[in-house]
């Protein structure tokens, strides 16, 4: 830094000379905080609006931007002093006079009552990174969502920490048409925004309205850190960025703030062109070292299936009627044991919030009178097993959420090399610690098939492939569910072996049987069952899903058809996942596709990052079959 000029009122030429002599415009910071990136031959700044700016190339320009920053800042106050670039860009301004050292008092002393206000109710003794775990809810959160809590306190209680403010960056909706929501979401239509909220908020809309588990991780930044970080917010508030789910999204920009807080960081330059939640929460606790402590708040359905498995069935039959407001079952059992059921009574009642974690009338009633019951009873978290930490859900330890998977393989149209890629997230039968269990979800994911003849094939691509299996539990019947669009081949639908083709080449000259390209979305619904919830024989799961499928080809008539979905899930160590299947499809009588798909797979996890596979698949309607082995690499 230049030695500290003090005592003189600074003049814009002066200003400039020390920029040049600095180097201030190549400097790392500088970039950061204007959000530029360095492009093939300029740079871009990431804000979308012209107000971030005082130069009219400003966004394009690092050396243009500081040279009229600095101008701004000697300009006079104007008659509104919440306008002066002091006040608009206190974080540019706080790095420029301490990088050059120079004295506040040569510059104008606006007041800047808004950013004050900002500032002062954003005040904290530490920051945290909290990451929402994967909500299939909501088209925006099925990747989870992350945003900042600033700490008060170094309190964990929820009655102390319900005050402290968080900020989250999400997108501006403009359209809930479903077309619309997905086009404007995926190719920036939406504008993001920073929202500033009390964190009761966020346990009331995520824990008890949406059934996600929050992760806290508190992390190491010095107090000087936090305070240029709200600097950094509040500028960033003044200007709007496109918004895209799967790249400059909610993680994306509180990354933006993160380097911003702590110089030196080098968070977004990692991503291309996807940002998952879970991995900027790997990146900056592990990679970078800046998680000191891990604090879980359990949403209300993962206490209560927790806490229901320590009842007796005819304490279950206790609180089923106290949550429907039979205050006398209380009456039944005594001591810890009505503490337990009173305490489960409550979070049935929870149960029935909606999304935002609002009650009706009649249920706040009850939950109010069981509230007052409580108060005469014991703390029940002195019932063996009460607590509990669910580390295998810790977002730490998932496996890295884009995958590649190369793959060889026998099927009855010869032998073949194939490679899927996948960019997010999860397949049912992969390792499952750090997500969501019995989930699928993946888009973009695409399948291209090599025979030994040559012969290429697109396998299937999947815009999307959703699959939530919410397994039934005591007082719970949530709907599992699955969603479906792409395209696959139909050479394996459509082949006959009683036809005795040789290989492929014979078979593809066949007019009735051409390799075709067949498009298709499904939606289905129904229930799943674990027969061994809690038991040491590790997960397992059954499920059942009935619905419909729309098809159609160049080549075939568009059909809506019945379909069903049934299969086995099971886990006897959480390295190892077995998925055993059953797909049946209606076709009309003429259709010369198979209508039964059976199919399995088992999966091996070697590390985060490596999975071995093995998998079978057959339409015994027309004696096709395949089976290949795979290795799956995570990064």
């Amino acid at each position: 830094p230049i030695e500290l000029h003090s005592r003189e009122t600074y003049r814009s030429a002066k200003l400039q000379m020390w920029i040049r002599n600095g180097h201030l415009a190549d400097s790392p910071y500088w970039h950061s905080l204007l959000g530029y990136k360095h492009e093939l031959l300029s740079y871009k700044s990431a804000a979308d609006g012209n107000s971030f700016f005082f130069a009219p190339n400003g966004n394009v320009d690092p050396a243009a931007e500081l040279n009229a920053t600095a101008e701004a800042f000697v300009e006079p106050i104007p008659s509104d002093p919440n306008q002066h670039a002091i006040c608009r860009f206190p974080a540019r301004f706080h790095w420029f006079v301490t990088t050059l050292g120079l004295d506040v008092s040569g510059f104008p002393k606006p007041e800047c009552t808004e950013f004050d206000e900002f500032a002062a109710h954003l005040k904290a003794e530490s920051i945290s990174y909290v990451f929402a775990s994967f909500y299939s809810g909501h088209p925006a959160s099925l990747f989870g969502h992350t945003f900042l809590k600033f700490n008060r306190t170094d309190s964990s209680r929820i009655n102390e920490v319900a005050a402290d403010p968080t900020m989250s960056y999400g997108a501006r909706v403009t359209s809930v048409n479903p077309f619309f929501y997905f086009t404007y979401g995926m190719f920036g239509g939406f504008s993001g925004t920073l929202e500033v909220q009390p964190f009761k908020f966020m346990l009331a809309s995520y824990t008890e309205g949406e059934q996600r588990d929050l992760w806290e991780f508190r992390l190491n930044l010095t107090e000087s850190e936090v305070e240029q970080m709200v600097r950094a917010a509040w500028e960033m508030n003044s200007t709007h960025y496109d918004y895209y789910f799967l790249s400059e999204n909610c993680s994306y920009r509180l990354l933006d703030l993160l380097e911003v807080g702590h110089p030196g960081l080098e968070l977004t330059a990692d991503y291309f062109w996807t940002v998952h939640p879970v991995d900027t929460v790997k990146q900056v606790v592990e990679e970078n070292g800046l998680g000191v402590r891990l604090i879980y708040y359990p949403a209300t359905e993962t206490r209560y299936r927790h806490r229901i498995a320590l009842l007796s069935n005819t304490e279950r039959l206790l609180v089923f009627r106290l949550s429907e407001g039979d205050l006398s079952a209380i009456d039944e059992v005594r001591g810890l044991r009505a503490s337990l059921v009173a305490d489960l009574a409550t979070e049935a009642v929870l149960l029935r919030s909606n999304d935002r974690g609002e009650l009706r009338l009649e249920d706040r009633s009850i939950l109010e009178k069981i509230e007052s019951l409580k108060a005469g009873l014991p703390d029940p978290s002195a019932v063996p097993g009460y607590e509990f930490f669910p580390n295998q859900r810790n977002p730490l330890i998932g496996h890295e959420t884009t995958m590649t998977m190369l793959s060889g393989g026998r099927s009855s149209l010869g032998h073949f090399s194939e490679l899927r890629f996948r960019p997010a997230l999860h397949d049912l039968q992969d390792r499952a610690n750090g997500y969501s269990p019995y989930s699928e979800l993946a888009f973009f994911s695409g399948r291209v098939r090599i025979y030994d003849d040559g012969h290429v094939a697109l396998q299937d691509f999947r815009l999307m492939d959703l699959l939530t299996l919410s397994p039934v539990a005591p007082g719970l019947r949530p709907l599992s569910w699955e969603t479906q669009l792409g395209v696959r081949s139909g050479l394996p639908q459509t082949f006959r072996g009683s036809d005795n083709f040789s290989n492929l080449e014979s078979w593809k000259f066949q007019d009735a049987y051409q390799d075709q390209n067949i498009a298709y979305g499904r939606f289905g619904i129904g229930y799943s069952y674990e027969p061994y919830a809690d038991s040491i024989l590790g997960s397992s799961l059954v499920y059942l899903l009935v619905g419909g499928s729309l098809e159609g080809s160049s080549n075939m008539t568009s059909e809506i058809l019945p379909s069903i979905r049934a299969g086995v899930l099971f886990r006897p160590v959480s390295v190892l996942g077995v998925r055993i299947e059953y797909n049946g499809f209606d076709y009309s009588r003429n259709s010369e596709l198979a209508r039964e798909e059976r199919s399995g797979a088992l999966n091996l996890a070697v590390t985060r990052w490596l999975a071995l596979e093995i998998g079978y698949l057959t339409w015994p309607e027309h004696d096709y079959s395949e089976a290949m082995a795979s290795v799956k690499v995570y990064f």
